[in-house]
């Protein structure tokens, strides 16, 4: 009994080979169904006709054997499947056609006015956000990037218990607080094969900063935030030292640095509505101005023909006068300096 069934596994799966050849061979066999076009068909449902060169030309390259054969089949059967859904949609939802025929009018229509407004922004879209630019749109909107975590900016340094050249390190650290450079401490560190995990130019969360500390995790640590000078954490195999440069607290605006990303994105976007929304506005103008385009509606076909005037922003102009001003401070400063 066994015997038999274990040849009847093999001659299934010698089958299964044969079959998924011949299979390939059908999708990869070349040109020769020019000579008998009935060669090229794979699948038939009511009128509606599948060619292997249909199957070719969306299989996805560097499909060969087995693969090529599951793909071929998935696609058969799909194509059947909508072919018979759509037959039994015309038949149970007849009375639905004009509806169906409406909304696929009003996708086709949607996806059309997609690709002009996408032609507009790509034809007349400024890409490039100055310094300025971002410094003006983070003062006009500070009080949306309000934070809701505590971000830091610091170093952490992590030696082994037999480092004994800690009093060099230490001052090293403090020199990092009064000026911020951290390639002094990075030359120690690889001097002597100390870890160290720089934060002193990005501003990360504080829970990141703690976690190159042996801190555990029933506490918050929030009394750091409030100490100064170089901070001293010990595990069973090292010490750690580290500083905490700058912190923004829960609650208040983020620093610029933190939301640069954000406000390019958003920039870029209004970008984007302001071109569509001007060409709309022009479309609209010639329309009523060439007679092309009535309403009864006296109040619209005003607004239609004449744009309002829009309304200025005091709250930029502000912005954008204070960070003049900060820039002219700069430059005075920069000269001093020199």
């Amino acid at each position: 009994m066994y015997l038999c069934k274990l040849i009847m596994q093999k001659l299934f799966y010698i089958f299964t080979i044969v079959a998924a050849t011949a299979m390939v061979a059908c999708f990869h066999r070349g040109d020769s169904s020019a000579d008998n076009p009935e060669l090229d068909i794979v699948a038939t449902v009511d009128s509606h006709v599948l060619l292997r060169s249909d199957i070719s030309r969306d299989m996805p390259g560097g499909l060969t054997g087995a693969d090529s054969v599951t793909f071929a089949r998935m696609y058969i059967d799909n194509w059947v499947l909508s072919k018979l859904k759509v037959r039994r949609a015309e038949e149970v939802l007849s009375s639905y056609e004009k509806d169906i025929e409406r909304l696929v009018e009003g996708y086709r229509q949607s996806l059309i006015m997609r690709q002009l407004d996408q032609y507009y922004i790509d034809q007349y879209i400024d890409v490039e956000i100055t310094d300025k630019q971002l410094a003006t749109y983070y003062r006009a909107n500070a009080a949306s990037f309000k934070l809701d975590h505590n971000k830091v900016r610091g170093v952490v340094v992590k030696a082994p218990r037999t480092f004994r050249n800690t009093t060099t390190l230490t001052s090293t650290l403090k020199r990092v607080i009064k000026s911020g450079d951290v390639e002094e401490l990075k030359a120690l560190a690889e001097k002597h094969n100390l870890l160290l995990s720089d934060y002193a130019a990005s501003w990360v969360s504080y829970s990141d900063f703690l976690s190159n500390l042996p801190t555990e995790r029933s506490r918050t640590y929030a009394d750091l935030l409030s100490k100064s000078g170089v901070q001293q954490m010990t595990s069973d195999d090292a010490y750690f030292y580290f500083v905490i440069l700058d912190v923004a607290r829960k609650g208040e605006v983020a620093p610029l640095e933190c939301v640069e990303d954000d406000i390019r994105r958003r920039l870029y976007a209004e970008r984007r509505a302001d071109i569509v929304k001007q060409y709309e506005t022009e479309l609209r103008r010639e329309g009523v101005a060439s007679g092309r385009v009535t309403t009864v509606d006296s109040v619209l076909m005003e607004t239609m023909g004449f744009a309002p005037k829009q309304s200025a922003n005091v709250d930029v102009a502000e912005a954008e006068e204070s960070v003049d001003e900060e820039l002219a401070l700069e430059g005075v400063n920069n000269e001093n300096e020199e």
